[in-house]
């Protein structure tokens, strides 16, 4: 059966606000457990860049002992963080912000952790659940993030990865069925992967700077 979307509905789907809403109330209901896989994929990211960029480039070589170490003093991601969106080219800024794993949104940037800025439509798109466009392939090229803290830049990132994760797992990937191990292990390491591909990309961005 056809569904009729009216003409307000389809301008919600070309607004930024509202999809930030969709992404917002995906986290907060969390059906298929997805923050559950991604923060840990983000925790192991944030430990390793607490010793420094260049280092944090070879973490795979990185002695278990010496990781457990910075993973013992990384907080959980995703307790406190707010990250905001600033369009470049309408006056538009709205910010998400995470308290105790629980988002919020707002129509104004407050002391953010992070801005996110690109074009209305690139920002539009990079949280869109239905989007095509890979998160991987706009960082540093028409979406740019920056932030004091490099652990929030890449709790911000994390955040980036969601809108993709949810469309895998609502394509049939769903960690509550009978295949639930199998389910697992794809979400596991499908996060696992675009988490660290979005930190390398970053990595890369900000040594080429320096």
């Amino acid at each position: 059966m056809r569904v009729r979307i009216t003409l307000s509905e389809k301008e919600n789907r070309t607004n930024l606000e509202w999809h930030l809403k969709q992404v917002s109330s995906s986290i907060n209901q969390d059906k298929f457990m997805l923050m559950e896989y991604l923060g840990p994929a983000v925790d192991g990211c944030r430990a390793a860049l607490r010793v420094g960029i260049e280092r944090a480039q070879d973490m795979h070589k990185m002695p278990e002992s010496e990781f457990e170490k910075y993973m013992n003093a990384t907080e959980h991601s995703f307790r406190a963080l707010t990250i905001c969106f600033k369009a470049t080219d309408v006056d538009e800024f709205l910010s998400i912000v995470f308290e105790n794993g629980m988002t919020s949104i707002h129509d104004e940037c407050v002391e953010p952790d992070v801005v996110v800025s690109g074009t209305i439509a690139h920002l539009t798109d990079i949280v869109d659940i239905d989007s095509r466009v890979s998160p991987t392939d706009v960082i540093g090229v028409s979406v740019r993030i920056a932030g004091n803290e490099s652990s929030d830049v890449v709790e911000a990132l994390g955040f980036l990865c969601f809108p993709s994760l949810l469309k895998m797992a609502r394509s049939g990937v769903d960690p509550s069925s009978l295949l639930s191990e199998d389910a697992d292990s794809i979400i596991i390491a499908a996060s696992s992967s675009l988490v660290t591909q979005m930190v390398r990309k970053w990595i890369d961005a900000q040594l080429e700077q320096h």
